[in-house]
């Protein structure tokens, strides 16, 4: 689609902003293993505190967690940050850590907050000229999840 493991890896720190519930991490927190083991790459105070707010109930399951605890509200670095730190909320964000490609992807916009805003800006672009379909191709959907 014209998107490389770098457009990938830098497109993952749009989560330094935004919200999900526990369902989409609690197994993480309760039962990675299936034998009742939380993820072991999982930071411990992190896990606590994530314990604290989605308790293993299923009244919990759409609890709030912001995806960047440290800095909630501002579009920066610390996602990355969090990464390094085994802070990643989402199991799919912190795996980023576990090839050494996209680790050293990691580390280098962790350390570097303006290489990570220029590269975030340069995949956004390539991301947005992905299958654009224009005039009578395309649509303005009413629903983003459906076609009109």
């Amino acid at each position: 689609m014209g998107l490389d493991l770098k457009d990938v890896v830098v497109l993952s720190g749009a989560h330094t902003i935004g919200f999900a519930q526990c369902f989409t991490f609690k197994q993480r927190l309760f039962d990675f293993d299936g034998a009742g083991n939380p993820d072991p790459t999982l930071d411990a105070s992190l896990l606590s505190n994530l314990r604290t707010v989605c308790p293993n109930q299923n009244n919990s399951d759409t609890n709030l967690v912001s995806l960047d605890p440290t800095t909630t509200n501002k579009f920066d670095n610390n996602y990355f940050k969090n990464l390094v730190n085994n802070s990643g909320l989402l199991q799919s964000d912190q795996a980023l850590m576990g090839d050494n490609i996209t680790a050293s992807f990691v580390m280098n916009y962790s350390k570097f907050p303006f290489l990570f805003s220029r590269d975030f800006g340069i995949s956004m672009v390539k991301m947005g000229n992905i299958g654009v379909l224009t005039s009578q191709d395309g649509e303005i959907r009413k629903n983003c999840r459906m076609v009109n």
